[in-house]
């Protein structure tokens, strides 16, 4: 008997898990995504009505319910390598200005481009130390973007 029990649970855990298949059928496209870009790196997409991108951001993953208890950085080198990939020099369009801010250990560096602004942030309390990178997000200037906040 307690196998059979043992058995109708499993297979009940089993039914309950849902594949990203199953709520794409159910649900349609997403309007977030989070990505393995690189290990220990994530890309979170947000996407527009028109199922393009409106926002990126680049950080190391967090779990979805709770809150890491260390932080954890990135190397700069790398996140601006997936920068050239998810938004290459040439889809930028012309550069408007830049900005720096600082604020004791953290610095933030943006970019605002003719068609997205770029925002980096940066750790620098541990200047030997390669991993500092803490963030960066691309926010799209398309007008389907602006609309849906």
């Amino acid at each position: 008997m307690r196998i059979l029990i043992g058995l109708l649970v499993a297979a009940a855990s089993l039914a309950v898990a849902q594949t990203p298949q199953d709520l794409h059928n159910r649900y349609g496209k997403p309007d977030v995504e989070r990505f393995t870009a690189r290990p220990g790196i994530s890309l979170t997409v947000e996407y527009g009505s028109d199922h393009l991108a409106c926002n990126m951001l680049i950080q190391p993953p967090e779990p979805l319910l709770s809150r890491q208890e260390e932080q954890t950085f990135m190397r700069s080198e790398t996140v601006t390598d997936i920068l050239e990939e998810v938004v290459p020099v040439a889809t930028r369009g012309q550069e408007k200005y830049q900005f720096h801010m600082v604020s004791g250990c953290n610095n933030i560096d943006g970019t605002e481009y003719e068609n997205m602004s770029i925002t980096r942030s940066t750790h620098n309390c541990l200047p030997l130390e390669p991993e500092r990178e803490t963030s960066a997000t691309v926010i799209f200037r398309r007008d389907i973007c602006r609309s849906q906040k």
